[in-house]
């Protein structure tokens, strides 16, 4: 079997970038037949140290129409750049598939399109809304016009078909070391620690008990290489198109325990006086909006079960809560106080 022909986007990226690692890693003999867009002409030497075999494809989103022909030559697409909210690529990606006659495009989306779907005040304690991708597969497939990156979503799951089938990835707070050549940490975490150590004490959003599901950036990879398997190798254990859409999820967190631990540990550090911790009424939040959005949510969470179910994908990584002393530590380096 000749290798397949991969295009990806967003190698330079977090996620994009540790995903090619664990491609790779399964699959060392595809090296050559993978081709990755770049951006930054300047990230050329960096991969080319990582990947010599690896085919760099140079141009931007606000190159559509080059990006369609150069999908056309490919049998199966991984967007990672920008992909959620970005519709020119989106679109030349399917356009680019249909034109070479069909293929694969797995996508990735996030779950931050589950918020404010019809909640006034997420931040007000509630019923909460579990949203699964297997008994509630249609939910997430129909979600209101109005939630974030739903308008890429539409694009990827109206392009299913019997010869392009599609895949949505849509993952939650992804934490952990990456393995991808240029970015190798995500900034949801590492800007709350940022924003403790700039204020000089703990942080905490009311009562800290707002929560948040979250996943292990080396799960996530393991996740996409198993669906890229299926779509390669013909299996049959994967779903596509229509029920192609897989939440990710190893867990879930309460942001007042993160914060209360990345305050601990700084202070273990020396880098605070005190392991004093400020609560902020919700008039307030905005203080913390570098963690994201998620910080104030009190109303809904994923449940990820079509991956468990179909692909046998279980997370077995650390947990967010035991990465915190290394997430402090990079980012007191990165901040110049160690």
């Amino acid at each position: 079997m000749l290798p397949p022909k991969i295009f990806v986007t967003g190698t330079s990226g977090y996620v994009g970038g540790d995903v090619l690692y664990e491609l790779l890693s399964t699959h060392p003999e595809w090296e050559h037949s993978i081709t990755c867009l770049v951006r930054n002409p300047a990230h050329e030497a960096q991969f080319k140290a990582r990947y010599p075999n690896l085919r760099l494809f140079f141009a931007t989103f606000d190159q559509p129409a080059v990006i369609e022909e150069e999908v056309a030559k490919h049998e199966l697409v991984l967007h990672f750049a920008m992909s959620a909210d970005n519709v020119p690529s989106a679109t030349a990606i399917v356009n680019g598939l249909r034109k070479r006659g069909g293929g694969v495009y797995v996508h990735t989306s996030g779950t931050d399109i589950l918020l404010d779907l019809g909640h006034e005040l997420l931040y007000t304690p509630n019923r909460i809304h579990i949203f699964n991708d297997w008994e509630g597969i249609s939910e997430l497939t129909s979600l209101p016009d109005k939630a974030v990156h739903r308008n890429v979503d539409k694009i990827v799951l109206a392009a299913g078909s019997d010869t392009l089938k599609t895949a949505i990835v849509c993952p939650s707070t992804v934490f952990g070391a990456g393995r991808g050549p240029i970015l190798r940490r995500t900034e949801q975490m590492y800007n709350l620690t940022r924003l403790i150590l700039e204020t000089g004490k703990g942080l905490q959003l009311g009562d800290g008990k707002s929560f948040w599901n979250c996943v292990h950036i080396h799960d996530l990879s393991r996740l996409y290489v198993r669906l890229i398997d299926e779509a390669i190798f013909g299996g049959s254990k994967a779903s596509w198109n229509s029920e192609g859409y897989y939440l990710v999820e190893g867990g879930e967190y309460f942001w007042g325990d993160i914060c209360r631990r990345i305050t601990k540990e700084a202070y273990r550090l020396g880098l605070l006086a005190s392991e004093e911790v400020m609560v902020l009424d919700m008039e307030n939040r905005a203080v913390m909006a570098p963690a994201g959005r998620p910080v104030a949510n009190y109303k809904v969470k994923a449940k990820a079960l079509r991956a468990r179910k179909l692909l046998g994908w279980t997370p077995s990584q650390l947990k967010l809560q035991d990465e915190i002393p290394e997430i402090v530590k990079e980012e007191a380096r990165a901040y110049g106080l160690s």
